[in-house]
């Protein structure tokens, strides 16, 4: 079983979750997916660095929308293009991805729109914080460094080249520090 590695960043006096993102690594690669604010909006992509830990160019591929099976768009170096095959990441990967993104959603997120969400935005209420279409489960909020304006959390061992990578090229606009 895959162990993913985590980003989270929330920004309580805006636009609330700016960033949820997981990864892992096998040999060069890197595969994940992400989700954050843009505008008014929440985009989320799956996402492979193809060569991100080698000598060779870095590509980077992502779906255009949160599904893993759905056309997959070479975005960076170059020009946006539509792959010829459904997707640059293996079958078992896909399925590993799609796991890790269902596991991670349902321990740090919540959607407004859910109907089982009552409880997550009494608790923002509560703490006057902002509700979002799609935001942080309160009871994960203590896990944040709290120290800058953007709270921020990542799990150990986390890469932030990735993130300072991706956030030159994503679709949402939280920039990596």
């Amino acid at each position: 079983m895959t162990q993913a590695l985590v980003h989270l960043a929330y920004a309580p006096r805006g636009p609330g979750l700016m960033c949820a993102m997981l990864y892992f690594a096998q040999e060069n690669d890197v595969y994940g997916w992400y989700t954050g604010a843009r505008a008014s909006g929440y985009p989320a992509s799956f996402f492979m660095l193809e060569h991100f830990y080698s000598t060779h160019a870095t590509a980077f591929y992502r779906t255009h929308v949160t599904d893993v099976y759905a056309d997959w768009f070479l975005e960076f170096p170059l020009v946006e293009q539509n792959l010829d095959r459904p997707a640059p990441v293996p079958e078992a990967l896909c399925h590993e991805l799609e796991r890790l993104q269902f596991v991670f959603a349902q321990e740090w997120l919540y959607y407004r729109d859910d109907p089982e969400s009552g409880q997550q935005i009494a608790a923002y209420h509560d703490m006057a914080l902002p509700v979002q279409n799609v935001n942080v489960k309160w009871q994960q909020l203590n896990k944040f460094d709290k120290n800058q304006a953007v709270w921020t959390h990542s799990s150990p061992g986390f890469d932030l080249n990735v993130i300072k990578y991706l956030s030159a090229n994503w679709q949402i606009d939280y920039q990596a520090e």
